[in-house]
């Protein structure tokens, strides 16, 4: 008897765990405790951004005692324990972090009813996407289409991440050579397709700027270098990181063509 009680506590308190809400209210910076690991910090801005090491930001959300991180394509998992981060996906399983109390804390709350909105869904796209691979996440299923269907309805529902996969794959599509031969692309001299315009549009609209980014991306790919550079500028000015290294690596590129030319 009394082990059949234990064993219904046991699976109503489970229960009770899995049913409790995502969230993306925590915040603070985290530093690493040592040096096993390629990122020395976190910092959790309390609105589902975090910057990663000073270089990116991510996207975020809690649920129990997890905490799931999207920094671009791959996943970060780590388990809060009080004032630590523990690693245990594959970039960050050899590394803790602990909460900086001297630290100025980071929390944005810009929109509580957003911020509770982006962390549901980006839950909802992590349940339906995750894996049993070390790193969480099958790269495979996102590059072939597979969870195409998972993208448009996210992206519909309004999650950011999900345009910006959707992006990506639209671009691959509507985009001959871009993956084979990008240097063709210039020459075919296509138009930018309205879709992709619209899709951007979009992912600026959810507060995302690196909507920006993708966008000049691709206008560059056309061979359409004033108008990359001008998205580039206009997404550096909404505050993303990736619009400056974009230009930058373009413009580094450039000039080792240049003296390669000359050789």
């Amino acid at each position: 008897m009394k082990n059949k009680l234990f064993r219904l506590l046991f699976i109503v308190s489970g229960c009770i765990l899995s049913a409790q809400k995502a969230d993306n209210s925590f915040h603070g910076y985290y530093k690493s405790d040592n040096s096993e690991t390629l990122y020395d910090g976190f910092s959790f801005e309390g609105n589902g951004k975090v910057l990663i090491a000073d270089m990116n930001y991510g996207d975020y959300f809690t649920r129990n005692d997890s905490l799931i991180v999207y920094p671009d394509k791959s996943i970060f998992i780590f388990k809060i324990k009080k004032d630590k981060l523990i690693g245990l996906s594959n970039w960050v399983k050899k590394g803790s972090w602990t909460h900086q109390k001297d630290a100025s804390e980071t929390g944005k709350f810009y929109d509580s009813i957003k911020a509770k909105k982006k962390a549901e869904l980006l839950a909802e796209y992590y349940d339906q996407t995750k894996t049993s691979s070390k790193s969480g996440l099958d790269l495979d299923a996102l590059v072939s289409g597979k969870i195409n269907d998972i993208n448009e309805k996210l992206c519909g529902k309004g999650l950011a991440k999900a345009c910006m996969n959707l992006f990506g794959l639209k671009m691959m599509e509507y985009t001959p050579d871009l993956l084979t031969d990008p240097g063709k692309i210039a020459s075919k001299k296509l138009k930018p397709h309205p879709e992709l315009i619209l899709l951007s549009e979009r992912i600026i609209e959810l507060g995302e700027p690196e909507g920006y980014t993708v966008l000049g991306s691709y206008y560059y790919a056309l061979g359409l270098k004033k108008k990359a550079f001008k998205t580039w500028d206009e997404g550096e000015k909404h505050g993303s990181l990736k619009s400056p290294q974009a230009k930058a690596s373009v413009e580094i590129q450039e000039e080792l063509d240049r003296e390669d030319e000359k050789k």
